[in-house]
This record gives structure tokens, sequence and C-alpha cells, in this order.
């Protein structure tokens, strides 16, 4: 274990150098981060062999994505694919930032999925994972370091990362989150409201809606509506005002034309049809 001291900041890492067990299961290196003074600090260079990921532990810094600066609070993830230069910048306040890193070395048997080629946060994961192995990790590289305990603390932290990356976290709040809309189709849902529901970010919740169902949020709520939607519409003593407000819709003309574009045939065609 090595620890770097600056002004700004106080560093610990773990290294594959030391520990080359920790290589074979695709992890370069593993660090705890503690930044109390204002700093600005990107990566410094792009490399195709590594992927990175910083997760916060207390605090919250602002990191660079793809699509700008984004805060980086408590229980996020901040993740950079091979490639792609991180970038993190933190002001001082009352609470220093805490973070885990690790520096994910890109191996061919070990594949890691991530959620898009540009830097991006996760808005939901369990911080407290990476931050048990690396407690272990130190313990273990500063005594007796057994090559055994070494290769599986390695694994369990390259499975973890790996989580946190293709944000596998968040695909069960997806679930969870479709379970409640199902409930209650009626309710008046917006993206911001699926977003908060959720736990996750209207970004986070657009790719991993589209990366489990090929739509985004609300096509996806509008796709749920319609199937409904057909099943009340084969009940003949339900009125077409009744059907469009079990489903989300004041008024059965805008409904009879959001089931028209969705399925190319009107709510009173569909019923006759289906009598």
């Amino acid at each position: 274990m090595k620890k770097l001291t600056e002004a700004n900041l106080i560093e610990t890492c773990v290294f594959s150098t030391e520990h080359p067990e920790l290589a074979a299961q695709g992890v370069w290196r593993i660090g705890y981060t503690t930044v109390s003074k204002s700093h600005d600090r990107p990566s410094t260079a792009r490399d195709e062999r590594f992927g990175h990921v910083h997760v916060t532990l207390a605090g919250s810094a602002q990191v660079l994505t793809g699509n700008g600066w984004h805060d980086l609070r408590e229980g996020q993830a901040y993740v950079c694919p091979p490639g792609e230069s991180w970038r993190w910048r933190f002001t001082a306040g009352k609470t220093p930032w805490k973070s885990m890193f690790v520096r994910l070395l890109a191996k061919p048997d070990l594949p890691l999925h991530y959620a898009g080629n540009d830097p991006y946060v996760i808005d939901q994961c369990r911080k407290d994972d990476l931050a048990w192995v690396y407690r272990r990790l130190c313990m273990e590289s500063s005594s007796e370091a057994r090559p055994t305990v070494m290769h599986h603390l390695g694994a369990l932290c390259h499975f973890h990362c790996r989580e946190i990356v293709s944000g596998e976290n968040a695909t069960a709040n997806l679930q969870d989150l479709w379970s409640e809309v199902l409930a209650d189709l009626s309710y008046r849902w917006t993206v911001d409201t699926l977003a908060e529901r959720s736990g996750m970010g209207r970004e986070a919740l657009r790719m991993k809606c589209v990366a489990a169902t090929g739509r985004s949020p609300m096509k996806h709520l509008n796709h749920l509506r319609m199937q409904h939607a057909r099943h009340l519409l084969l009940d003949q003593d339900l009125t077409l005002d009744e059907v469009a407000e079990a489903v989300g819709y004041s008024t059965a003309f805008s409904f009879s034309k959001a089931f028209l574009a969705h399925t190319g045939t009107r709510p009173s065609t569909y019923r006759q049809k289906h009598q």
C-alpha cells in the first residue's frame, strides 16, 4: 500500500504492480481519496487499456461526463470507459469529498459492459461494497499478502465494479419502477417523476430503459398504457371516457388519438373486432 499526501488531498492505493494477483482479476489499482481543499484533477492521458470507476462515500464533487459537468453525491458512481479521459473537481466546503476509485484493466476474458462510450454517472450504487474490499486489501497487503486471498479479493473488487459500470443495481430499481407504474397507470406520470421514483437521474433512467426495453421511459409508459387499454376495451360495460381515465388520459379524444397512433386502430374499431 502506498500513500500520497498533497496540500489538497490524501490518497492511499493498493497496486497490482506489488500484487499481480489483482491484475489477473482485471484490477490495476484501487484506492481511497479524501479531498478537503478546492482541487481540479484531470486524468493524465487517454488509455485504451484502462477504465475507471469513482464512488462517492461522503460529501460531493463534480465530474465531467459526455453531457458536461455533473454533481457526484454520496452513493453515486462516476464511470469512465477505456480510452476516455476523466476529470473531477472539488470546491472546499464543510464536508470533505471521500471516494473510492478503481483503475480497471481491460481484459478479453473479463469483459465489462459499459453503459456508454463517454464518461457517465450511475445515480445509485452500493457504495460500501468497494470500501469493504479496499479495507480488506489494505489489511492483507500490509501483513501476509497471501496470493490466494489477494486473488479472491481482486475478483470481488472486479465483480462489484462490473455491477456498477453496467448499472445492474439500477436494473433492479427499473423493475420496481414499472411495477409501481403498472399499479397506477391513471397517474399523470412525467419523466421527472419516473426518475425520482426509480432513484436515478433522467439520463441514467433513459439509458437503462432503452437498454432494457428499446424504448425511452415515456414511450415505454405509453406502451404499458396501451397494453392495459386493450384489455379494458374488451369490457363492453366501460365507456371510452372510463378507459381513457384508467390509463392516464384526460379525455376520450386524446386517448383515441394515442391509441390509433400506437396500434393503427381506433378504440371503437378494436372493440368491435373483439366483441
